[in-house]
This record gives C-alpha cells, structure tokens and sequence, in this order.
C-alpha cells in the first residue's frame, strides 16, 4: 500500500501477529513504514491509523538517518560496549538537551518535542551519554595496557572525531574518540594499546606492528569490528 503525507509519498507494510498487544509504528526509512497490528485490525484500517499519527511521522522522519548513522526512531537499537539495546523515547519539557540514559537494559531518550527534531539533536544527546561513560570505562584500560608495556602517556583526554578513534601527539599526549564506546571492550583495549605503541613508534612501521602483536596476536581482528562503523 502507498499513502501519502503532504508530499511526501510512503510504503505502508501491515505486520499482524497473535503476540502483538498494541498499534504501533516503524519507520523502516524516510519512505517506509511497518504498522504492526494484532488480528483483529484488518488491511482497510490501515489508512485512519497512518494518518492518525501523522504529526509523528512528520517529526520522526528528521531524525532518520544516512548510511552509517545511528537510528533514533522507534523500534531501533543503540549500542552499548557491543551490545544493542532498545529504544524509548520520553517526552519531558524541562530538557534543553535530549538526554540518554541506559536504564534496565534499555536507552531512554528524554527530549522536549518542540525543540528537539533533528537528527544532531539526539546525535548529540548519545554522544554525551558516551563522553560521559568513557573516563570510568577506558582508564582502568589504560591503568592495564600502561603496566603490561610500560608505556607512558604524558597526558590522556576523550573528545569527539569523525575520521580516527584514537591519536598520540609528539609529546605522547593521547587523545580518544569517546565514540569507542559503541564497540565491544576488546576493540576499545585494541585502540589503546594501539596509540600507547606510537609512544614507542611514531610510524605505522614493522617495528609498530610487531610491537602491537606482541601485546595483542589477534588484533587484526578487533581492526575489523572498528571497520563496520565510523561517524
């Protein structure tokens, strides 16, 4: 079925099962929505209850996102330490900021709707809740790493970066993409002792892949978990 919302032109898939309790939607894409019903909502009511939720429609379609972007949009998932946890969204007007906590084994997204309907604003909603957990979580990996190589950074800051998820200066001040924290913890203590080895190696040299492999034999494989993402 194809309906459209002003004008913007959208596939509607009817979903039905026995263990579904309750309407609801799911923006599969910016032209794609799955309505999943119990039985007894039939193909025909399909259209009053799209167009029922048409303000939420309109609003959520903004914060889908392109490739290789987070969805914050029901239904989806956000990840965690390499584990993907379910979305909830709760609407309060005290927030200035969106607001993500994980709470039971779930994300719970607090945001005021008037304000808050662009993708960036819950980017940056998750990207606090990151930077926020990165110090008590990737330290203790610097505190292991620092005592099996004896390598010493001069100074070890977490900030946001698009293109690298870690970097040593010169002077040996390392610095940390805090959006690790959306992968397993093996791959974050891969990008750990990674930079600690530039303390040793400027260059990706030989010698810097050697070193790195007598810490960490199978690191070529946490390479590839950092591959499947970058934002």
């Amino acid at each position: 079925m194809k309906l459209f919302l002003e004008t913007q032109e959208f596939d509607i898939t009817h979903h039905v099962s026995k263990k579904i309790k309750r309407i609801s939607l799911v923006l599969e894409s910016k032209s794609k929505i799955t309505i999943k019903t119990p039985p007894k909502i039939k193909a025909h009511e399909l259209r009053e209850i799209f167009y029922k939720h048409k303000d939420w429609i309109l609003t959520s379609i903004h914060k889908v996102p392109t490739k290789n972007k987070f969805d914050f949009i029901v239904g989806s998932k956000l990840p965690f330490l390499g584990i993907k946890y379910p979305i909830d969204f709760i609407h309060d007007e005290k927030y200035k900021n969106v607001k993500v906590k994980l709470e039971e084994d779930q994300f719970i997204i607090y945001y005021n709707s008037q304000i808050h309907k662009e993708y960036d604003d819950f980017h940056d909603g998750l990207k606090s809740f990151y930077k926020l957990n990165a110090i008590k979580i990737i330290d203790p990996l610097f505190d292991t790493w620092t005592h099996k190589t004896s390598l010493i950074p001069n100074q070890i800051g977490y900030r946001f970066a698009k293109r690298r998820w870690g970097s040593c200066s010169g002077i040996n001040n390392i610095s940390i993409n805090y959006m690790l924290l959306q992968f397993p913890i093996d791959a974050v203590a891969y990008v750990v002792l990674h930079e600690l080895c530039h303390i040793d190696e400027k260059n990706h040299s030989k010698r810097f892949w050697n070193l790195v492999s007598k810490y960490m034999p199978d690191y070529k494989e946490k390479e590839q978990i950092l591959k499947r993402k970058m934002f």
